[in-house]
């Protein structure tokens, strides 16, 4: 399952949209290297993630609504069905966009067709995030996410020298941005060795979840999206007038709102447990505040083909040991 995810996640990124005008689409896009962005894979993972965490932030709001959830089939049901209409209305923006500027026929039918396309794949995506699973993991989402950000790294790697290469970007940003990458990377498997490798030793962190150290990071990130927006709606002329002001922001509202969804998920834990995993959860919070804040902020004054996100990145690392795990497991039940 895990290479098939590989497999067909390659072949929709190269599969283009039913109608698009390859020639004028190449023209504009093969230089930047984005012709995926017209691709079947154009809407990605977007539609699924975002019902899924719609359904974190409900089940950490409502607890009690989660508990009662259990193995019913209602919760998938909604999941599948805001998958379902989060790709129709994200597919319609990005057809209409392309239909604008000349790359499509504005017709229904090329409309329909191309909606029809992005339903399919993000179906596909669905079947596998519930047929994949990771140790320590509850879902498949975290590699479907994974595979794309490793996939393009080799060419923002490639990017990124030849920028500095001419001179277009001075060398210490790559290298401030290396070495920032590094210690973040050295943090997240400390953090996982402490939730994972402990829990397999039966000591106190056994039973939290990964889901603790992956979906703070995202769930803060929306939030601070939604009310970090308001002000610029507000003011249009804040972001050009004061433009460290929105990065300044999202610090802020990051650092607040990471420790407030661990603290959701500690909840979420026995009653009985609480006083035993809170050191866990407060080092767990500590390190996604450094990475995220610290990666955003470096994003707002260094300028690279390479975007590291602090919550990709927690992610990425994390299904790499996940996968490692899963291949040493597969060799100890062999001998």
């Amino acid at each position: 399952m895990i290479a098939l995810a590989f497999v067909v996640i390659a072949i929709c990124m190269r599969i283009p949209i039913p109608n698009l005008d390859l020639v004028a689409a190449s023209a504009q896009f093969a230089q930047a290297g984005g012709l995926e962005r017209l691709s079947l894979f154009a809407l990605g993972t977007v539609p699924l993630f975002s019902a899924l965490a719609l359904a974190e932030i409900v089940k950490l709001v409502f607890p009690r609504l989660a508990s009662r959830e259990g193995n019913a089939g209602w919760g998938r049901l909604l999941v599948g069905i805001m998958v379902l209409l989060f790709t129709v209305l994200q597919g319609y923006g990005v057809l209409t966009a392309l239909i604008a500027m000349g790359l499509m026929e504005d017709t229904a039918g090329s409309l329909a067709v191309g909606i029809a396309g992005f339903a399919g794949v993000s179906a596909l995506l669905l079947w596998l995030a519930d047929a994949i699973r990771l140790p320590g993991l509850d879902s498949g989402i975290w590699l479907l996410l994974a595979i794309p950000m490793v996939a393009t790294l080799p060419r923002e790697l490639v990017l990124s020298f030849e920028m500095i290469r001419s001179g277009a970007v001075p060398a210490w940003s790559f290298w401030l941005v290396a070495g920032g990458a590094v210690v973040a990377v050295m943090m997240v498997v400390l953090v996982n060795r402490l939730l994972v490798g402990a829990g397999r030793q039966g000591a106190t962190t056994h039973g939290i979840p990964l889901t603790v150290l992956l979906w703070p990071p995202f769930l803060a990130s929306i939030v601070t999206g939604y009310l970090v927006a308001l002000p610029i709606i507000a003011v249009p002329d804040l972001l050009t007038s004061v433009p460290w002001l929105f990065a300044a922001m999202a610090a802020v509202s990051n650092s607040v709102l990471i420790p407030l969804f661990v603290y959701g998920y500690f909840r979420l834990q026995p009653a009985a447990r609480r006083e035993e995993i809170r050191p866990i959860l407060t080092v767990v919070a500590v390190a996604q505040v450094l990475i995220c804040v610290g990666f955003s902020l470096v994003n707002a004054f260094v300028f690279l083909p390479i975007v590291l996100n602090g919550g990709m990145l927690i992610v990425c690392v994390t299904v790499i040991l996940a996968l490692w795990r899963l291949v040493a497991m597969t060799r100890s039940q062999a001998t």
